[in-house]
């Protein structure tokens, strides 16, 4: 399946939904568009809006945190919303719940 990103713009923050799958053949379309995004200075927050991502693998999360490091270079915040539950589990499973500023919460996860 291929990845698309829908790009809005609010004042400092960036809105990017993924709709699709993230694994080895998009992490540079994501990756891509983050950086894209903080090619403004006033831009200090990105959120990754999950709603219609299906899927995320290994390379997808080593993405995620590349994007968040070069992000927090440039003193801004990254957040993840609206994450199904499977991509939740697998986020959690790696440890990367609180780290990619989305809700560190066991209980959301054993209970989806």
């Amino acid at each position: 399946m291929d990845l698309s990103i829908d790009t809005t713009h609010d004042g400092p923050v960036v809105r990017l939904r993924l709709h699709g799958e993230i694994d080895m053949a998009t992490t540079g379309l994501v990756h891509d568009a983050v950086i894209a995004a903080l090619t403004s200075d006033s831009v200090r927050e990105v959120l990754l809006d999950f709603a219609d991502l299906t899927f995320i693998d290994s390379s997808g999360m080593g993405t995620l945190v590349a994007c968040q490091r070069a992000i927090a270079v440039r003193d801004g915040t990254l957040r993840l919303q609206n994450l199904s539950p499977f991509v939740r589990r697998q986020l959690f499973a790696a440890g990367l719940l609180g780290l990619l500023g989305a809700e560190d919460d066991p209980q959301a996860v054993a209970t989806e």
